[in-house]
């Protein structure tokens, strides 16, 4: 899945590779951990990341989470305070997050969390970055329709 900002140089690719346990008789759990391939640009610094960061059922409810916000269906996250800090839809590893900033049917503007090790290597600090994308709601539909095609190599276990 690309997210590209309208701007055409800020974006966030993320893809499912692989589980991180190819053996299935691994605990439920710690079969359905994906590895997920990252790779993201904001202003002029470019990085990748590799990390088993979401499971199964999480990468499943991100692509439900990007559609209702594709239609304006999720609640803006708080642009003031702590709450422009927290994501709105985060996963057990908090690698990955997201919030809507705002809607309009023009244009969804996403705040998207990377954290750890999905961070870019200038920041120091574990759970500060994010940058906004703006998004044709359009877009942003293909780009999940694309995201649950790569899930579909990956269904629940155990």
């Amino acid at each position: 899945m690309e997210l590209w900002d309208v701007g055409g140089t800020n974006y966030l690719s993320i893809e499912p590779m692989a589980y991180q346990f190819e053996d299935v008789r691994v605990d439920p759990y710690d079969a359905n951990w994906l590895l997920i391939d990252g790779r993201a640009r904001c202003g002029t610094e470019k990085w990748n990341f590799l990390d088993p960061c979401l499971l199964v059922e999480e990468a499943l409810n991100l692509g439900t989470w990007l559609t209702r916000a594709a239609r304006g269906l999720v609640e803006p996250i708080e642009l003031s305070g702590a709450g422009a800090l927290q994501p709105t839809i985060s996963h057990v590893e908090p690698n990955l997050g997201f919030g809507l900033v705002s809607w309009d049917p023009s244009a969804v503007v996403l705040r998207v969390f990377l954290w750890l090790e999905s961070q870019p290597p200038s920041v120091t600090s574990e759970r500060e970055f994010f940058m906004d994308l703006t998004i044709a709601p359009s877009d942003l539909k293909q780009a999940v329709a694309a995201w649950e095609q790569e899930l579909a190599e990956f269904p629940q276990r155990g």
